[in-house]
């Protein structure tokens, strides 16, 4: 017969052995939540970087489809401005090859590349290339009044030129260029006769003062108004320039954004005066006389009428800066390829675009 010692110890084995089965299990359990739950993890995480692959992919080819913009400068951008230039590649700039075109893409799709100019791969320039190029340098400026820097060969891509200079300054007067215009010696010499030919005697004559300095922006290898998809513009060649303004020996400064005053606007206030006549709105004026003699009635309507006689009316003076500017205007069109005007579009409001870009047919002027 089992004692109860003895059967204590027998039930106290079998629950020992009891409890560890049930923790083996629990722990089991355990393990098995813990691999189930990481594989379900790892799957989330292998879709998820699926997703986000597949959008990535999505967006990048829709972005590659949209026309970027590069902001270069802070002129609002216009559709149409005739500054374009190159086989192989237009203020700034939606970049047509001309105005009589609607969009380059629609005259030359193949002109516009997706890279920007600086990252088209181009060939350097040959030998032969840069000693044409140094010799048209001697013949336009080798008698001219004008002080040059040469610099090396430049090529940014599909940038640069074959035998550029830095301009200091043209005419005997050394008008300075503020800063030294990076160009091509056509620019150069053009620019020495517009200024030293025309502007010259035109300050002398408007302000009694000539030209001591130009303010201009020159090279800039971008696309025509920093467009991703248009035509590579005439800076980037070295072969335009912008004119913001220009000093005075006397001090006085012209800036075109303050100074340009568009010709439009006395044709314009003219014109108005006849439709007031056809609309039957003209003012008459009756005089009243009470207890005056009629020599002073007589002299006081002959002084009323006077005074409102539209043809003896006071015309408002023209602002000789406006003037001067738009002489600076017209003369360049005589000079250069291309001369863009606030009167273009609203990208050239505060200044002149200049180029010597050669056309087959017409010179651009606007």
């Amino acid at each position: 017969m089992v004692s109860a010692r003895h059967e204590v110890l027998i039930r106290a084995r079998a629950l020992q052995t009891r409890v560890k089965a049930l923790w083996t299990l629990a722990i089991a359990r355990a393990m098995r939540f813990v691999v189930r739950a990481s594989i379900n993890l790892s799957r989330a995480v292998f879709i998820g970087l699926v997703v986000l692959a597949v959008l990535h992919a999505y967006l990048s080819k829709r972005d590659a489809t949209a026309p970027s913009i590069e902001i270069v400068r802070t002129h609002p951008l216009a559709p149409e401005a005739p500054e374009l230039r190159h086989p192989s590649a237009a203020e700034p700039n939606s970049a047509p090859a001309d105005p009589a075109a609607p969009s380059s893409q629609a005259t030359d799709p193949k002109a516009a590349g997706p890279l920007p100019p600086a990252l088209q791969k181009m060939p350097e320039w040959t030998e032969t290339e840069i000693a044409d190029a140094k010799a048209e340098c001697t013949r336009l400026l080798d008698k001219v009044a004008v002080v040059t820097e040469p610099l090396p060969p430049a090529r940014e891509g599909a940038c640069g030129a074959p035998a550029p200079r830095e301009l200091h300054s043209v005419g005997e007067s050394k008008v300075k260029f503020q800063p030294p215009a990076t160009l091509r010696c056509p620019m150069i010499a053009a620019l020495n006769t517009w200024i030293s030919d025309k502007l010259q005697p035109a300050a002398k004559k408007s302000f009694g003062s000539p030209i001591a300095r130009v303010l201009a922006g020159s090279y800039s290898c971008r696309n025509r108004y920093g467009l991703a998809r248009a035509t590579i513009s005439e800076h980037a060649y070295m072969n335009a320039i912008d004119i913001s303004g220009f000093v005075l020996e006397n001090g006085k400064i012209i800036r075109v954004s303050k100074s340009w005053t568009p010709p439009k606007e006395e044709a314009t206030a003219d014109a108005k005066k006849p439709d007031a006549a056809h609309n039957g709105r003209t003012k008459t004026v009756t005089v009243v006389a009470v207890r005056i003699a009629a020599s002073k009635v007589g002299a006081l309507e002959d002084g009323d009428k006077s005074k409102t006689k539209p043809d003896e009316a006071k015309k408002p003076e023209k602002d000789p800066t406006s003037e001067f500017l738009h002489v600076a205007h017209d003369e360049a069109c005589d000079i250069f390829g291309t001369v863009l005007g606030p009167d273009a579009n609203a990208a050239h409001r505060d200044h002149f675009h200049l180029d010597m870009k050669e056309r087959k047919y017409r010179s651009i002027c606007q």
